[in-house]
């Protein structure tokens, strides 16, 4: 062996990372990657509007939603910040594990972004089908008299139906990305001003439909999907619910009000979310782009969710919709012709096919974005753990074609798009193991502030040499203070879903599955550590001492 081989050689042997430079391509402009968060934090997401009202009657929906925007600004601060000292793929991965430590960092995220973002997987097929497809279909049916289009919106709601159109737009999803990043980007424009366009019509049919004239086609509508129900369907749901010992005739509540905050934070705690892909956004290292895309993107996703849920609660009534919300999301105690997701109520409102169209084709839309930005999160993290030999190298195997991971993008459409999609729509009793998953995430947002509001005394060097340094309270950090307001909030908001049955996340085998998913992550953690050191003979440890490469 030659001098230079054995140079070469030996820079091989204690090389940290897997290779010096990701592979990926900065093509997500920081406008592009503000609409991704506010598509990803999902204004359509319906449990933050039912549950709210049917496990709190008496709460104000819109207000807590405001709330916790409030609370979630500070965690979108605390993101901004630390992720404009490292903009780089992987996100909370990344932040925790270099931060604290990968001890916490990885089984964390790992539970949550690795293994149950294949819930995910599964959801993101649901909500194309059951709050887009399905009501575009059924209100297109309503309005053209067609049973073929009324049995099409049907079928999209069948387990079967669910399962099929999830691995169908999984596929989609998975050939675009694989294709390139750029692509996906393009294509997310269609998305983001589709849901625009459907958010606005949405709103103007709530807050032009008279509440007399919805009750009237709201039971019109019942009458025609099943001829067998009482002719006055919109009453006969209260008074059942009122039967079975649920009352929501509630006066206003606060302490039904903070009961909206960890439901409305479902949605709102993904503030960060695109700092998955902050290898792949343009300008990532700059506090005031960073700031605009997570800030941005939770003002604006808040202020969007409580009109929508001002507008909601108006038209089809407070009352009405706690008992639906009970009746078939909460006690399951009565199956509704018309399940009360806002897209289906809003196209009884209008006997235009064209104004159902455009109501529903944006839900669609974003339900879609949800598929393709899930496979996104997973990939990435997955690449950011295998470039510091956590992970199999192949896993982080980038196409220096297309600039994208393919075998990432494949593993996970066969895991989540197909294999656990078919689990989550066909095992009995497989859904009531994964309530707790809330819980996770949770765990997950305070770390992160953690991480942000350490960063200043744990990385001294490269936060000093950052822009976020020089936000200051006296002599505190912002970020710290920003970091310890969102961990105390996400803290009070995990003690709620721990202890508040009404949310349905404290049920005990899924709480000892959770816990048996990160215990697995931790010992395959140490484990793989071992193996690398020993085996490789590299220090894996001095990966998560320094910013991942670019």
């Amino acid at each position: 062996m030659t001098s230079e081989q054995s140079t070469k050689f030996a820079q091989k042997q204690v090389q940290t990372f897997v290779r010096e430079a990701t592979g990926l391509v900065r093509v997500m402009s920081p406008y592009s990657a503000f609409a991704y968060n506010i598509l990803n934090i999902g204004v359509i997401f319906p449990w933050v509007y039912l549950l709210s009202a049917g496990a709190f009657p008496g709460s104000n929906i819109a207000l807590g939603i405001l709330i916790t925007g409030v609370f979630a600004s500070f965690l979108a601060f605390a993101y901004s910040g630390i992720a404009s000292v490292m903009p780089r793929t992987g996100g909370d991965y990344v932040f925790e594990s270099r931060v604290l430590s990968p001890w916490i960092g990885f089984p964390i995220v790992a539970t949550m972004v690795l293994f149950w973002f294949l819930q995910w997987d599964a959801l993101g097929g649901w909500l194309t089908a059951v709050l887009g497809l399905a009501p575009m279909f059924t209100g297109l049916g309503l309005s053209l008299n067609s049973s073929s289009l009324l049995n099409i919106g049907a079928w999209f709601t069948t387990p079967l139906g669910i399962w099929i159109t999830t691995i169908a737009f999984g596929l989609l999803a998975t050939a675009t990305l694989i294709k390139g990043f750029r692509l996906f980007v393009r294509i997310q424009w269609v998305m983001w001003y589709g849901f625009l366009l459907s958010y606005a019509v949405i709103i103007g049919l709530l807050l032009t439909t008279p509440h007399a004239k919805f009750i009237a086609e709201f039971n019109s509508a019942v009458s025609k999907i099943a001829p067998n129900s009482p002719s006055d369907y919109y009453s006969y749901v209260i008074n059942y619910e009122k039967s079975q010992g649920f009352n929501p005739n509630t006066s206003f509540s606060w302490a039904a009000t903070l009961g909206v905050l960890p439901i409305a934070l479902t949605s709102l705690g993904w503030v960060g979310y695109a700092q998955y892909q902050a290898g792949e956004i343009q300008q990532a290292s700059s506090l005031k782009k960073q700031l605009f895309i997570n800030l941005g993107g939770a003002v604006t996703s808040a202020i969007m969710m409580a009109l929508l849920a001002f507008a909601f609660t108006r038209t089809v009534g407070y009352d009405w919709l706690a008992a639906a919300a009970n009746a078939s999301f909460i006690s399951a105690n009565l199956s509704m012709p018309i399940p009360p997701w806002f897209s289906n109520l809003v196209v009884v409102m209008t006997s235009s096919p064209i104004l159902i169209f455009l109501a529903t084709v944006g839900v669609f839309l974003n339900a879609l974005q949800v598929v393709y930005n899930v496979y996104v999160g997973q990939t990435r993290m997955a690449l950011a753990s295998s470039m510091d030999r956590i992970l199999p190298e192949w896993v982080s195997r980038v196409s220096s074609r297309t600039g994208t991971p393919v075998n990432a993008h494949l593993l996970f459409f066969v895991l989540g798009g197909i294999i656990y999609s078919y689990i989550y729509n066909f095992v009995p009793g497989w859904i009531s193991l994964t309530l707790a998953v809330t819980a996770v995430a949770t765990v997950m947002y305070i770390a992160t502030s953690l991480a942000a509001a350490l960063l200043p005394f744990r990385m001294k060097e490269i936060y000093n040499s950052a822009e976020i340094s020089r936000f200051r309270f006296g002599s505190v950090p912002l970020i710290t203070i920003a970091g310890a307001i969102s961990a105390a909030f996400s803290a009070w908001m995990l003690y709620y879903y721990l202890t508040v049955p009404a949310l349905g996340v404290a049920y005990l085998p899924s709480e000892l599955l959770m816990l048996a998913i990160f215990v697995g992550w931790l010992v395959y953690f140490a484990v793989r550590r071992w193996y690398v050191k020993t085996k490789l003979g590299i220090d894996i440890d001095s990966a998560f001492r320094q910013i991942p490469p670019d």
